[in-house]
């Protein structure tokens, strides 16, 4: 079986997609990832292997330059796929859209849309309306439609009409391997960022936050900056300064990943908030859908979310997680400051998250659905609880 992965961007910034690429080629698939490279961001590519073949061209640049970049992009796609003749084309965002429907006429190959990131209607140019139009042939379309979350598997359902089934696969890691039981503690409370960042993901309050807490609490940013948040980095570091606490806040930068596997087994907590109001969709539907809570707890690191109803519902009630509201400086402080005084209760916090890793929290068992599907040795409708088993939204 072939399996064709399609993406105008970097793979490598999506984890899953590289977890569901590594479960394909261990089932016996051959996996060709066509992406492009972000720049600045060599340290997120996926590393090729004998059954995962990834080739990237080189990053686009900003104004008419970025529309060049995409029809080569496409041109590329179209000459490589059809040469490579796969089984099925997995595409996973809306720009990667219009190829895959071209491809799968050329091809006759069956399709796959897996999407991550919801687009956004409002404002969108002559060309995003013409991939827009496309995303919906394409749901309509594909033998098997994807998204992280249950609310936004609804909400595309909705938006093609006609009931169509979307699963729900959550961005889990991989099932973990490591025992984290017999961390030690420091006597440093080290909390830790990770993945892109932006004011939603990493609000100043947290820097105000860290200067209210007494005693050693440091931050660890280990992180990348998106188009729209360029030198964001640079205003957290100058307000650490102003406020006294450079010394306690470091900026990692883009970290590969054997890296930031160090960092995070060196940290106590990880911050994983989202804001309380957002007109984004995806931001106000990421549970499931965040890489974070589940890959700090890889590491036997209490995530820190927002007290938000789902979040609280989906983590924080069953004691994985510990909550706060990232807009208030006081309360994220509040939460720091129990956590360096309860070393014992946050231990079995990552304790109970390590559990729920190895029952259902996890790509083999959140990616079982559609490996069954691909590999035509089941149904492509799921059965099963929630996450244990993903669920079809109609």
């Amino acid at each position: 079986m072939r399996v064709l992965y399609v993406q105008y961007t970097n793979p490598g910034a999506y984890p899953p997609l590289v977890r569901g690429a590594q479960l394909l080629a261990e089932a016996g698939a051959s996996v060709l990832m066509l992406g492009t490279r972000i720049a600045g961001l060599d340290a997120l590519d996926v590393k090729p292997s004998e059954a995962i073949d990834v080739r990237l061209l080189p990053p686009a640049t900003d104004g008419w330059r970025l529309k060049a970049h995409y029809a080569r992009y496409v041109a590329w796609v179209a000459r490589e796929g059809a040469a490579w003749r796969p089984d099925w084309i997995y595409a996973s965002d809306v720009l990667a859209a219009p190829v895959a429907l071209a491809l799968a006429s050329i091809t006759r190959a069956r399709l796959v849309y897996h999407e991550h990131d919801a687009p956004s209607p409002e404002h969108a140019s002559w060309a995003i309306k013409r991939c827009l139009a496309a995303r919906r042939r394409v749901v309509r379309r594909a033998d098997l439609v994807l998204t992280p979350n249950a609310e936004r598997s609804a909400a595309l359902s909705r938006t093609v009409g006609g009931g169509r089934p979307v699963l729900t696969v959550w961005n889990c890691p991989r099932r973990p391997a490591r025992d984290t039981s017999e961390r030690r503690p420091s006597d440093t409370l080290r909390v830790v960022f990770r993945g892109s960042i932006n004011p939603d993901r990493l609000p100043m309050s947290v820097i105000h936050a860290l200067a209210r807490v007494h005693g050693d609490v440091t931050l660890d940013v280990a992180s990348y900056e998106t188009a729209g948040s360029r030198g964001y980095v640079a205003e957290l570091q100058s307000l650490a300064q102003r406020l006294g606490i450079d010394s306690r806040v470091r900026s990692l930068g883009t970290v590969p990943e054997r890296e930031l596997a160090a960092v995070c087994e060196a940290s106590d907590i990880g911050l994983a908030l989202m804001p309380a109001e957002s007109r984004d969709e995806n931001m106000r539907h990421m549970t499931g859908a965040s890489n974070k809570v589940f890959e700090y707890l890889v590491y036997g690191v209490v995530p820190l979310v927002s007290g938000l109803a789902d979040w609280r519902a989906e983590f924080v009630d069953p004691g994985v997680a510990l909550a706060c509201d990232p807009r208030d400086a006081e309360s994220i402080a509040t939460a720091l400051a129990w956590a360096a005084t309860h070393r014992g209760e946050l231990c079995a916090i990552a304790a109970r998250g390590r559990q729920r890793l190895l029952a259902d929290w996890n790509y083999e068992t959140q990616f079982a659905p559609v490996l069954r599907a691909l590999s035509g040795s089941g149904e492509t409708e799921p059965s099963g609880t929630l996450h244990a088993e993903a669920r079809c939204a109609s």
